[in-house]
């Protein structure tokens, strides 16, 4: 097997803070069904949002060199306040394996599908801080024009799978009437800067103006990763069974599995819980525990030693992946890229 085909045939590294980062693996699954994908929620540190720059920079470099260590070809920043924070940290940290925060592709798209340059933004309290949008937007378009609308409470509703209804249809209201009924002239384009909202498309499509373009950063991700896997021939080699997946919590498996299915489709049916993601560095160790029997192994990519053998490993045991560090320290030195 030559290098550049077994860094196709890699997993995709997703990470977000918990669920919603799985509207971007849904994406991904839709547009690129045939790539294998490992999906990280730091579940103990949600929300991201609330936390210090330096923080949020030195977790997620964490997160990402875990997700790095089990071999991905390339990661996907699938957190707004992450990807408005710490991409840049990120990026060095993995280089040269190639990085996408969501972000970007995001106002991209909102640009792509704005005439007057005119965006709506919704996002919780926390991106819309960073400032992260509005400067994506500018850097892409001097004259543009962006309007935010802070509008948490969504994440709450979609947790819970309020996606249409009464409740659904209140709040989005609330939050759109100061964006386009207000607004003279209105905008032309809403964009979704958060990972929680993708699911509300259906909704929101009944409630914003005649003409207004609905853009969520989740799809628009998922075109950008393909982009890359094309400009970099990096794209799966072999066709192998739609959404192979493997997915990692931090904390409280049990409710990542209870409410992943209201942002994937299919939803995960196992997860494994990482025990001490913080102390990598100092043992080289990472323990994780299989939460469902229905799946009891890690997956075919993962770099473990020990004594059993994967599909021995029952559910609910902890096992140790060895993961050497200080190998990725040097950055991926044979990336297998020419």
């Amino acid at each position: 097997m030559n290098s550049r085909f077994a860094n196709a045939h890699a997993p995709i590294g997703i990470f977000d803070s918990g669920v919603g980062g799985l509207t971007v693996l849904d994406a991904l699954r839709r547009l690129l069904p045939h790539e294998h994908y490992v999906y990280l929620g730091d579940t103990a540190h949600l929300p991201y949002g609330t936390k210090s720059p330096h923080w949020i920079a030195e977790e997620a470099v964490r997160v990402a060199r875990f997700l790095d260590a089990l071999g991905i070809k390339l990661l996907v920043v699938a957190c707004n306040t992450a990807s408005a924070v710490a991409l840049p940290e990120i990026e060095r940290a993995l280089a040269p394996k190639p990085v996408i925060g969501v972000v970007a592709p995001g106002a991209a798209g909102a640009l792509a599908q704005s005439p007057r340059g005119h965006i709506a933004l919704l996002a919780t309290e926390a991106t819309i801080r960073t400032g992260a949008y509005p400067r994506a937007l500018c850097t892409m378009r001097a004259d543009v024009i962006c309007d935010v609308q802070p509008a948490s409470a969504l994440v709450a509703l979609a947790e819970e799978g309020w996606f249409e209804g009464p409740p659904a249809k209140a709040v989005l209201t609330r939050y759109l009437a100061p964006l386009f009924r207000i607004k003279t002239p209105a905008p032309d384009c809403l964009l979704l800067g958060c990972t929680h909202f993708p699911p509300f498309r259906t909704t929101l499509e009944r409630l914003v103006p005649k003409g207004v373009s609905i853009v969520d950063s989740a799809r628009t991700t998922a075109e950008a990763v393909d982009r890359l896997l094309t400009e970099q021939q990096l794209h799966a080699v072999e066709r192998r069974p739609a959404m192979q997946a493997d997915f990692y919590v931090t904390d409280n498996p049990e409710r990542f599995l209870r409410i992943a299915s209201r942002f994937v489709d299919p939803a995960p049916d196992s997860v494994f819980l990482i025990t001490d993601l913080d102390q990598p560095s100092v043992t080289g160790h990472v323990s994780v525990a299989p939460v469902h029997p229905s799946h009891p192994q890690p997956g075919e990519y993962k770099r473990q030693k020990n004594d059993q053998t994967p599909e021995n490993i029952p559910a609910g045991k902890v096992v140790e992946l060895e993961i050497d560090f200080q190998e990725f320290d040097g950055r991926n030195r044979n990336d297998g890229r020419e």
